[in-house]
């Protein structure tokens, strides 16, 4: 299995926290599994691990403390912290072996570490999907259920230091019962003990010392194994299939890194509720240490996005049929329409334009909202000095907002008074046609590389009517020209990144032509020109030597006569 493994397309060494974003808080009910901590950026550092010389990890530290800030999502106060952090909008991977080298403190009980990824998608959990690489502190009903296998004695009475799984959660109408009403199907839910296989170690427990582990993944399966002491051990019987029903592991997915505090997965008690489990005995404060964080190239599969999204350009359609436009969203295949809580029914006011239309009557509700949502997060970052255009037919006595939310929750909107003209929209019976810039409804708190919804309607008041809307799109975007579909045909991309003594910079031509691969660094200077000269169609690669340059991140430009394309590299020593 190892022969298929290939290149390192990026690891994160933890000399720094650039690539993560620490979070802060409670969460919606203890991070919707009854956790007990508060998450604190108190409790996030890079240290040295003990015993190994010039090696950086991240150390999530849990504590036992209070204070007027530590409390849950109600104001009531809470007992612990801990640490979490995730890549959301600055890592993503797809495809690979991801490989993450682990130590955890003593769990018993009530601590659960865990190494893992959530999909990039809008979608909510688990319709995103989840990949758990690995995670501690189960509960005793789940050590003694899988006991009689791969390491275990059949005997019941394995510690939560003593075994080790994994896990990949997705939806599935399958799995939708009045107990399990949002349809998450999960890998390691195997009450007959045919599938799952976690690992188990009574002589050497997993706390205090490091193992490895690692997610095998490509388009077809997922396969997950930990390795103790040089000897690789299946979490699984065999490796998951994907298929229709599974399609979210087909997506990008970002990193997480935390250590939790009780809750529903452990045998200690829920948020709230003391009754429901065991009261906390873990010793604190508790570190977590994360070596590295590494991704390499697996069946020819493997890909690393840093940063945001790709950047959206020109005129950008959310729901058109006869409109120009560079690029778009396309319903049910990269977007879902909304109606929020049922406030709205279907009506049958005609289109505008073309053949489709979003037609509603108001379901007396006392409110209505809808929005397009991108099943992918929206870079619309370059389109700040441009507009929101939509055709709408409402009534002219309705007053009734657009807005659009971003990735991370924050929602703003701009108002059409009953009876005004606003946007240029005027309501007269017939279809009108409003512009908003977006500097007027991107608000203070908007992040326009990590939109969720590009459009919301929002109807606040109870009014009763039937409106429909049409032709929605954002134009004022930068030149196709400058960032189209050629630019991005070109898969400019190098690994290992970062890079510390060299990394190789890949590009395809689609014929012969004149280019120009130069490194900038980032004020901007000139570092180095690789490539100067006339090169054929096709694929092509370049060894860059970084040894003689400091740490830091780079860009690397390749020219040609049809279009720029640019990216990031980092060296880290």
């Amino acid at each position: 299995m190892n022969a298929q493994i290939g290149d390192i397309l990026w690891q994160e060494d933890f000399n720094d926290l650039d690539n993560w974003i620490i979070e802060q808080g409670n969460g919606n009910w203890g991070w919707g599994n009854g956790e007990l901590q508060y998450y604190s950026p108190n409790n996030v550092r890079i240290d040295a691990i003990p015993g190994e010389p010039n090696n950086n990890a991240l150390v999530i530290t849990a504590k036992q403390e209070t204070g007027s800030s530590i409390v849950d999502q109600w104001g009531n106060p809470l007992q612990y912290t801990s640490g979490r952090l995730n890549t959301k909008s600055t890592v993503s991977v797809k495809y690979g072996v991801i490989e993450t080298r682990v130590r955890v403190p003593n769990l018993d009980l009530g601590g659960w570490p865990a190494v893992w990824l959530l999909g990039t998608s809008n979608y909510g959990w688990p319709r995103k999907g989840e990949i758990d690489m690995m995670e501690m502190g189960h509960g005793k009903w789940f050590r003694d259920l899988h006991d009689a296998h791969n390491g275990g004695n059949n005997q019941d009475n394995s510690t939560v230091n003593q075994m080790i799984g994994a896990n990949a959660i997705f939806f599935s109408e399958d799995a939708i019962n009045p107990q399990n009403p949002q349809g998450t199907a999960s890998l390691s839910w195997d009450p007959d003990d045919n599938f799952c296989r976690p690992y188990y170690n009574y002589s050497n427990p997993f706390s205090d010392r490091f193992l490895t582990y690692r997610t095998y993944w490509d388009a077809n399966s997922l396969r997950f194994t930990v390795i103790d002491e040089g000897t690789e051990h299946e979490l699984y019987t065999e490796d998951f299939q994907i298929d229709s029903a599974s399609y979210e592991f087909q997506n990008p997915f970002y990193f997480i890194a935390n250590l939790a505090i009780g809750g529903a997965f452990t045998d200690a008690y829920n948020l709230g509720d003391p009754s429901t489990g065991q009261p906390i005995s873990m010793t604190f404060p508790a570190e977590m240490y994360v070596d590295y964080i590494k991704v390499m190239e697996w069946n020819g599969q493997g890909e690393v996005h840093l940063g945001p999204p790709n950047g959206q350009f020109g005129t950008f359609g959310l729901y058109t049929d006869s409109t120009e436009v560079d690029d778009q969203l396309i319903p049910t295949i990269s977007s879902e329409i909304y109606v929020w809580e049922g406030t709205l029914v279907p009506s049958n006011i005609p289109a505008y334009e073309g053949e489709n239309v979003l037609s509603w009557q108001t379901n007396s509700t006392g409110w209505f909202g809808a929005g397009i949502m991108s099943i992918q997060p929206l870079n619309m970052f370059d389109f700040g000095a441009g507009n929101i255009k939509f055709r709408i037919k409402i009534p002219a006595n309705v007053t009734f907002k657009i807005g659009i939310i971003d990735a991370w929750g924050n929602q703003n909107y701009v108002e059409f008074p009953a009876n005004q003209t606003a946007y240029g929209l005027v309501r007269d019976g017939e279809w009108g046609q409003a512009s908003i810039p977006v500097a007027d409804i991107r608000g203070t708190l908007i992040d326009l590389r990590m939109l969720s919804y590009a459009f919301v309607i929002l109807e606040e008041q109870g009014a009763n009517c039937q409106f429909a809307l049409d032709d929605i799109y954002w134009e004022g975007g930068p030149a196709a020209s400058i960032n189209d579909a050629y630019v991005r045909s070109l898969n400019l991309k190098n690994y290992p990144n970062p890079a510390s003594q060299h990394t190789t910079i890949s590009y395809t031509l689609p014929q012969s032509m004149e280019v120009e691969l130069q490194v900038y660094d980032l004020n901007g200077q000139l570092v180095q020109t690789l490539v100067n000269e006339r090169q054929n169609a096709g694929n092509h690669e370049i060894r860059w030597d970084t040894q003689s340059h400091p740490s830091g991140l780079y860009f690397y430009s390749l020219k040609t006569q049809k279009g720029i394309a640019t990216q990031k590299c980092s060296i880290q020593r």
